[in-house]
């Protein structure tokens, strides 16, 4: 376990970031993985619950049409 960031110095309080031995900005930086992303899911699409406009078809413009 890490008290203090293995890049930058900075003190570690995360759990987590003291296992990495990297804070949530630095590992970002390394690994390439975002701090939103930290759970190990790789794309935003990828989360749980994550929607998208497609899940709301109605909300689509489909155009005018001339009857």
């Amino acid at each position: 376990m890490y008290t203090v960031c293995q890049k930058c110095g900075k003190k570690l309080t995360d759990p987590e970031s003291m296992r990495r031995g990297y804070g949530p900005e630095c590992w970002s930086q390394i690994s390439g993985i975002s701090t939103a992303d930290s759970g190990g899911v790789g794309n935003e699409a990828d989360l749980p619950g994550q929607m998208t406009i497609f899940d709301f078809p109605d909300a689509i413009p489909r155009g005018e049409q001339n009857e």
